[in-house]
């Protein structure tokens, strides 16, 4: 449902997007009188639940009462009925909240259950030496390391990580092995992600970054897209090519209208009122870029724009990962001149799917992109429903995709693709990201595996390894061969987890082969 112009308000879901503004389900009064009316033994009619389904599931899936345990539903629905309130809209029957209660409770379970996954049956055939590396010394904040990237900064010089910290740095770490320290190469507001390119072509590498604007979740104008322009003598300009926008989370150079200049494609996640998509289309002379918004889909809530030319027509295409009320899959064909045929491939079956983030491989070798996804977004009520994992949306062609549920993984995060034992085929690494306290109570965070490796063993057949539990602040993954050796390392970034515990990256060094050369 719309309100205003494009904002998208969550309004007759039953989910609570923002549990901090709801009073406690033990609170007394109101709340109190709607357990005890909900948990009254009365069945509710079909022509209620029918009404019930209608209000519930107007603007997206109908929730699912497995989402929650029977307790918690009476102060998710109290928040549901207090969205439809401030959204404005009256043209919906709204039922009775303690019906709607009792129609949920009376279908969740009495507690949440998490699966078990399966283990593979036999060790990976790499083996990794793990190292934890702090290179920045002790902090005054904990690390939030958002994104990384490992590339070639300098043309004399070989590839440092860069590295996004939500708490402004983007730094550069060179020589994981031989320490030889860390470079700052800007101070923004809150960076969450990087892509390095040459935006004005001068034969110099820049970094272009998503700049949320805030740490925390919040509706405002205070994004940025931001060009860290690298200057003659190796050092970063901090160039805002687009501000006055909602929290910024990726950013994807490319030639969208194939006019021989590079645009960048935005995803604005905002809020709750704040997000949408962008194309900056660069209108400036090629070493002197000058960038003018344009909208392409007026949603909130898009994590990741991965590109491809997936209909071979020599325009690059998207695929975006729509969060909020849609967990939707939406592909992108370019259409040229900056119009876009949007496809939807895959929606989640809830509104706590909680989609993270997306990538495309070819995962089975077939000559096409496929879509690999994590879904494990906990952030909204720090609630952890039982469906968090990773699936793999296989490209049939013809534009059809077929979705396969790969593992599960309480916040699974990033997921990436490697060959990591040297065997021809495409292996995979999921990370986990939760918030520091979760819900519900009998959440075992500390047990949960927080990093899985799935090795595929034939076409599209993966088994899994845990290779880390207990620590599901990953919200960051790169691989590469970091000491050029010939096999691929992979390393994770910290954000948030226990200040004793806590350092800014975990290398984990491939020992599939002997190394070689030197680091």
């Amino acid at each position: 449902m719309v309100v205003g112009t494009g904002a998208l308000v969550v309004a007759a879901t039953l989910l609570a997007l923002w549990a901090w503004a709801v009073v406690p389900v033990s609170a007394p009064g109101p709340y109190a009188e709607l357990l005890n009316a909900a948990t009254a033994e009365e069945p509710l009619d079909e022509e209620t639940v029918a009404e019930i389904r209608e209000f519930c599931g107007d603007c997206h899936a109908l929730p699912q009462p497995e989402s929650f345990h029977r307790d918690a539903w009476t102060e998710e629905v109290a928040m549901g009925y207090d969205f439809y309130a401030r959204s404005g809209r009256t043209d919906l029957l709204a039922p009775p909240m303690e019906r709607t209660v009792a129609y949920f409770r009376a279908r969740a379970p009495e507690r949440i259950t998490y699966p078990t996954p399966p283990e593979a049956p036999r060790p990976f055939a790499a083996t990794f030496a793990v190292e934890r590396l702090s290179p920045g010394g002790p902090s005054r904040w904990l690390p939030a390391i958002a994104d990384l990237r490992w590339c070639q900064l300098r043309a004399e010089s070989r590839p440092v990580l860069v590295a996004c910290d939500m708490n402004g740095p983007v730094v550069a770490l060179d020589g994981l092995r031989r320490r030889q320290g860390i470079e700052t190469l800007a101070v923004l507001r809150n960076p969450c992600h990087v892509e390095p390119c040459d935006l004005d072509a001068d034969g110099l590498m820049d970094l272009v970054v998503a700049d949320l604007g805030s740490f925390q979740a919040a509706d405002h104008d205070r994004g940025r897209v931001v060009w860290l322009r690298q200057n003659r003598a190796g050092r970063f300009d901090e160039v805002v090519v687009a501000a006055g926008l909602g929290r910024v989370d990726d950013v994807r150079p490319a030639d969208v209208d194939a006019d021989g200049d590079t645009d960048i494609l935005v995803a604005d996640f905002g809020f709750y009122r704040t997000g949408k998509i962008l194309w900056l289309e660069n209108q400036g002379p090629r070493q002197r870029p000058r960038f003018e918004p344009r909208e392409i889909d007026p949603r909130p809530g898009t994590t990741t724009l991965p590109l491809a030319d997936f209909n071979g027509d020599g325009r690059p295409d998207f695929v975006a990962a729509v969060s909020q009320e849609y967990e939707s899959i939406d592909l992108f064909l370019n259409q040229g001149q900056g119009r876009f045929h949007r496809r939807t491939l895959w929606s989640g079956p809830d509104l706590t799917f909680g989609i993270s983030t997306i990538e495309l491989v070819d995962l089975d070798r077939d000559g096409d992109a496929d879509v690999l996804c994590a879904n494990g977004d906990s952030f909204d009520n720090r609630y952890v429903p039982p469906w968090h994992g990773a699936q793999w949306l296989e490209n049939l062609g013809d534009g059809r995709f077929a979705s396969h549920r790969l593992t599960d993984l309480s916040g699974a995060c990033r997921i990436r693709a490697a060959d990591l034992d040297l065997d021809g085929d495409l292996d995979l690494l999921v990370t986990a990201f939760l918030p520091s306290e979760v819900k519900p109570r009998t959440a075992t965070p500390e047990k949960w595996a927080s990093l899985v490796l799935l090795e595929q063993i034939g076409p599209g057949r993966l088994v899994r390894h845990t290779l880390e539990t207990g620590y599901p602040y990953h919200a960051s993954l790169e691989i590469a061969d970091f000491d050029r050796d010939g096999d691929l390392d992979f390393v994770v970034g910290t954000h948030g987890g226990p200040r004793d515990k806590s350092c800014w990256f975990t290398i984990w060094w491939n020992e599939n082969v002997p190394r070689t050369a030197s680091p």
